[in-house]
């Protein structure tokens, strides 16, 4: 990726060149503008391209960063963003609860799934593993299934039953 006078918050006209297909680290010290390289300028950028291909429905219902201060950005690929920020994790918690991505997965599903003939539509909430509508009917949502092998229960051969 060749990204051209980027000039987003500390950023004055810097220029740089990324290796696309690899893992790119951006280092240095505080204020050294990395934040406004990778998520203010990469990110918005590849974010911006993508909306653009998004139906007007859709966008209105995705958070937007605005358009990057940049003279040129070439071979951009799609990116996702994760919020830099430490979750509250509890026994139900995921990568995609902890990063509000299954949020938007359960939007896509209930607008852009295919239902059974004569299905009902479904709301959002019925695609999350947490309410009642949404779990799986054998685990409860909790992924976990507790059974009994009757084979390993010691019987009782006692005449008292």
């Amino acid at each position: 990726m060749h990204v051209r006078s980027a000039r987003e918050h500390n950023l004055r006209n810097v220029a740089v060149d990324v290796p696309r297909d690899a893992m790119v680290a951006f280092t240095g010290v505080s204020g050294s503008g990395k934040s406004p390289l990778d998520f203010g300028t990469l990110y918005a950028e590849a974010q911006r391209r993508h909306f653009e291909s998004v139906a007007p429905y859709a966008r209105r219902l995705l958070q937007q960063v605005g358009a990057p201060h940049v003279q040129e950005i070439t071979g951009l690929p799609p990116a996702v963003a994760l919020q830099q920020r430490r979750g509250a994790p509890g026994v139900r918690s995921t990568v995609g609860t902890l990063t509000r991505l299954s949020n938007l997965l359960r939007m896509l599903y209930s607008r852009a799934g295919t239902y059974p003939p004569g299905a009902p539509r479904l709301e959002a909430e019925a695609f999350s593993p947490n309410t009642v509508a949404g779990a799986c009917p054998r685990c409860h949502g909790l992924g976990l299934v507790h059974d009994i092998a009757e084979d390993l229960l010691v019987p009782d051969t006692s005449e008292h039953r």
